[in-house]
């Protein structure tokens, strides 16, 4: 049987440090503040606890779909390697098919180094693109996607991993599905052809503001939707952190603020949050029950270390959460 949820982008294995000898600060210009993360050079730091766990954005939002019982599939490239066992194993248990996923000698699976903190629930990451980046046309079937309902693309960087993008997106609106996206700040500035195209012939683009700001120009919410919204786009969502998100279909927008209690971990949040919208939309939701689930679905990947730990197993717990939990949400209509 085939999948009704494909996800295309990156599988990765996250390597969690956790450290506390690095150095913040923050750089100031016109617009806006940039943080960096700093080690001091020539300098050995001790790590407390280092804690490997699967990622990737695609990887990620095949296996939430799975879990909220949707038939969920990933494609894409991996090594040969212990690297990829993990991320195999941990995808399988959790019921995302994986018939779609090649496996190669010409390079390492991803590997990601993610730097935490004690100054903050966000990091830095260093990442290793790899198998990923081998992704190629041919290596997406048009019969897998026969019982297509969405497609999920996340970032890869080079022109063949984007020319399988859209291929797959040719696919799923040929068959009536629809086209979630998740484009990172590398897909953004390393091939901003590539995301302009595949983003335009997106229904649902969900970033972080600094992506949205980075790709649209803009440094207020309201007119990066409307760039958005002008290309086509039918529902955008922006998220910034502890300050929430705005999401619009063109005629609503609705700030939502976040769900209150511990983070721990906000790695693979943003994942979480596409997910959220995706099944809401495969369900029509209204626009401020989308919100709810998507902000719970983020918040409860964050109350756990690791990604893809702490979410519901179902749509019902999912659903139960929004119901029994409250966030405070302002509708207004799009001028």
């Amino acid at each position: 049987m085939n999948p009704e949820v494909i996800a295309i982008g990156s599988c990765t294995l996250d390597c969690m440090l956790q450290v506390k000898d690095i150095l913040r600060f923050e750089l100031l210009d016109k617009e806006q503040i940039k943080k960096y993360t700093a080690i001091e050079y020539s300098r050995k730091l001790n790590v407390e606890r280092v804690l490997f766990v699967p990622g990737g954005s695609a990887a990620n939002i095949a296996s939430n779909c799975a879990m909220l019982d949707l038939k969920s599939a990933y494609i894409g490239i991996i090594g040969k390697d212990f690297s990829a066992s993990i991320c195999l194993d941990d995808m399988k248990k959790r019921g995302v098919d994986l018939s779609n996923v090649i496996q190669t000698e010409e390079d390492s699976t991803a590997f990601s180094v993610i730097l935490k903190t004690e100054w903050g629930k966000d990091r830095s990451i260093l990442a290793y693109k790899g198998a990923n980046n081998l992704l190629k046309p041919e290596h997406v079937k048009e019969k897998f996607f026969q019982d297509i309902k969405a497609f999920a693309w996340t970032s890869l960087t080079t022109d063949s991993g984007c020319r399988a993008i859209e291929k797959a997106l040719n696919f799923t609106l040929e068959n009536k599905g629809k086209v979630f996206a998740a484009p990172s700040m590398s897909i953004i500035k390393n091939s901003p052809n590539w995301a302009k195209t595949l983003i335009s012939n997106s229904d649902v683009v969900s970033l972080n503001k600094e992506e949205a700001r980075e790709f649209t120009e803009e440094t207020d919410t309201v007119p990066m939707i409307h760039k958005f919204l002008d290309m086509g786009v039918k529902l955008i969502s922006i998220t910034d952190g502890p300050n929430g998100s705005i999401i619009s279909d063109g005629q609503t927008i609705v700030n939502s603020s976040i769900y209150e209690g511990p983070v721990e971990d906000t790695t693979g949040a943003g994942d979480a949050f596409l997910s959220g919208l995706l099944i809401s939309q495969l369900n029509g939701f209204s626009l401020e029950k989308s919100s709810k689930m998507a902000t719970a679905m983020s918040y409860l990947e964050s109350k756990e270390i690791g990604v893809r730990e702490g979410l519901p197993n179902s749509l019902k717990e999912l659903e139960d959460f929004i119901t029994s939990n409250s966030i405070k949400q302002i509708i207004s209509k799009i001028v």
